[in-house]
C-alpha cells in the first residue's frame, strides 16, 4: 500500500501549540519617518539585538529584617546591545549612525514575527565598527533607553 498525497495532508498535528520562538523571527526596527508619519524600517545585517530591561536595586534593610538584607526595585531602564553585519547602504544603520553622530534620540521597535512589538526612544551611546582583514565587517552598538519602553503592543489592523 502506498500512502497518497491526500493522506499525507491529513496526518495528525500536535495539539500542544506552545513552541519556542526562534530568535531569527525578532527584528530591531528604527523609525526613519517624520513626526507626522512614522516609517519603521529594519536595521539590516542583524545577528543579535537583546532587549535588556532592568531596575536599580535599593537597599531596604532595617533593624527588624532578621539579619537578612532586603531590597526593593527602584528606577527602571532598558537598553539593547545590537550586533550585526555592516551592510553597505543599509538605511536602518544609516539612521542609527546619524543619531549617534548628532546626539539625536532614535525611535526603535523590537518586533516579533507575528507583528507584536515593543517601542521606545533611545540614544545610541556606543558605536563600534569592526573591520577585521579575515572576516566580515560588523557593527556593534548600544541603544540606551530614554524613558519607558512600551508593553508588547498588537500590530495595527490593516484596512
Amino acid at each position: 500500500m502506498s500512502i497518497t498525497e491526500d493522506q499525507l495532508k491529513t496526518l495528525p498535528e500536535n495539539p500542544d501549540k506552545s513552541v519556542a520562538s526562534p530568535g531569527k523571527d525578532f527584528l530591531l526596527q528604527v523609525n526613519a519617518g517624520t513626526d507626522a508619519k512614522a516609517n519603521f524600517i529594519d536595521v539590516g545585517g542583524q545577528r543579535n539585538a537583546p532587549l535588556n530591561e532592568t531596575a536599580q536595586t535599593i537597599d531596604a534593610t532595617h533593624k527588624k529584617s532578621g539579619g537578612w538584607g532586603q531590597t526593593i526595585a527602584g528606577t527602571r531602564s532598558w537598553s539593547c546591545s545590537y550586533q550585526g553585519l555592516r551592510i553597505i547602504n543599509d538605511d536602518g544603520l544609516k539612521v542609527l549612525e546619524y543619531c549617534f553622530h548628532n546626539a539625536k534620540q532614535a525611535n526603535v521597535r523590537f518586533v516579533r514575527s507575528d507583528g507584536y512589538y515593543q517601542e521606545g526612544w533611545c540614544f545610541v551611546t556606543n558605536l563600534t565598527k569592526d573591520t577585521a582583514y579575515n572576516g566580515v565587517a560588523t557593527c556593534n552598538m548600544t541603544l540606551s533607553g530614554v524613558g519607558a519602553i512600551s508593553e508588547e503592543t498588537a500590530p495595527a489592523a490593516q484596512g
